[in-house]
């Protein structure tokens, strides 16, 4: 393997998504990632089963990895284990919470014999507070930290589970600090990484408070405490939030608009932007073209400014309106299915997909490393492997001979290694 991790050594107890994606990312770099799996595999390799042991979301967080699927409770495997942390560069872990400690695959216990290794923890809520144990998922998060989309029917749960991914990237990104720090110090260190933080850093522009403006806000939250109980709906609790906090609204330029024949998304975020776009479709906002001025009801004239522009575009059909808002410097595109979306040209042609090779499924489209470097190029790594792949390769490499892997294989405690 070639990159910019080549030559690290890798070792990852992850589930599900954040911890699995970001050691994807170290893999994609050029590190040796060594998978340690239940005897089962990770729950993922059952999530949109294609085939049994292969899930859909197992085989886009785990390419390029070594697979070493065993059992933690036999004392020759956790032996074997314990040595193949301590000679790891990095340890990337979301552990139930009690278990890294009683295994001694904890950060303190593994420093002790490893000072150079970098231990990244991926938790729920944080270590401290009322929820520091607390088991969470990415829909837990959605909701308890408010980036779940609100609407007039309530709470709805983002389609794809964006608080698990920020934090995968979140972790690659404080992995790659704590290397550059050990560089620099010959120190390793243990970081954490939370999926709430992950949530609050999507919302880096609502979640905040300016004491000279945002009054409001304690009075809304005090309302949301008896709303419910009192039979207020969630179209009234979104009416009472713009209430005390008017503003603007500017759907008209900013967000899904229809056109004859789809839907296309327009980005008017400020006034320049605005007037090229009103420009285009033949109308005028005096809120927009005349400096200073006002009117007694700001959500009836956006309202009817809004009818006048989907109105407008209407009358059109997508490719029309994407040519003439390029021509004009408005930021547009159409909208797109997912399933439209893996065979899109610009992101074929800037290699943001790839094609791999499964040795049991064949051919793969999957997501490409995210980062393109010049010198230090990111690898299309090989697909994910199957359970236990690497199981007899690994413990021998770690002091096992194929006697002893033989004997794990027909005690039960490895799998793969037949």
């Amino acid at each position: 393997m070639t990159g910019p991790f080549a030559g690290l050594r890798v070792v990852e107890f992850g589930r599900f998504i954040a911890a699995p994606y970001a050691a994807q990312l170290l893999a994609d770099g050029g590190a040796d990632v060594v998978k340690v799996e239940p005897l089962d595999g990770d729950q993922t390799r059952r999530n949109g089963e294609v085939i049994p042991g292969e899930g859909r979301q197992y085989l886009n967080k785990n390419r390029g990895k070594r697979s070493l699927a065993v059992d933690l409770d036999h004392p020759e495997v956790i032996a074997a284990v314990h040595r193949l942390v301590h000679r790891a560069d990095v340890v990337i872990a979301n552990f139930r919470p009690g278990l890294p400690e009683a295994k001694r695959l904890d950060y303190a216990s593994i420093a002790a014999a490893n000072p150079r290794v970098i231990y990244a923890e991926n938790t729920a809520y944080g270590r401290a507070g009322p929820l520091a144990d607390a088991p969470g998922m990415d829909v837990a998060l959605q909701a308890y930290s408010g980036i779940a989309f609100l609407s007039a029917d309530g709470p709805q749960m983002l389609a794809n589970p964006v608080v698990d991914y920020a934090a995968a990237l979140l972790l690659a990104w404080g992995i790659s600090t704590a290397l550059y720090h050990r560089e620099r110090s010959g120190r390793g260190q243990k970081l954490d990484v939370a999926l709430l933080q992950a949530a609050l850093v999507l919302q880096n522009n609502t979640v905040n408070h300016v004491d000279a403006i945002d009054g409001w806000r304690h009075e809304f939250v005090e309302y949301l405490k008896r709303a419910f109980v009192e039979g207020e709906s969630w179209a009234d609790a979104i009416a009472r939030r713009e209430e005390l906090q008017p503003t603007r609204l500017a759907r008209a330029y900013y967000g899904f608009l229809p056109t004859r024949d789809g839907v296309i998304a327009v980005a008017g975020g400020g006034t320049q932007i605005q007037r090229r776009m009103l420009g285009v479709l033949g109308l005028d906002d005096p809120w927009v073209t005349q400096p200073g001025w006002e009117t007694d009801d700001p959500e009836g004239h956006t309202e009817e400014i809004y009818r006048r522009v989907t109105e407008r575009l209407r009358e059109q059909p997508t490719a029309h309106w994407l040519a003439a808002f390029a021509r004009a410097g408005v930021p547009a595109a159409a909208y797109r299915t997912p399933q439209e979306v893996v065979d899109d040209e610009q992101a074929w042609a800037n290699g943001f997909l790839v094609r791999l090779e499964h040795e049991l499924l064949g051919g793969l489209t999957v997501v490409a490393p995210p980062v393109q470097f010049s010198e230090t190029p990111l690898s299309v790594s090989p697909a994910s492997p199957v359970l236990g792949k690497h199981t007899r390769e690994v413990l021998c490499e770690v002091g096992l001979d194929d006697e002893a892997v033989s004997r794990l294989v027909a005690a039960g405690a490895v799998r793969g290694a037949g």
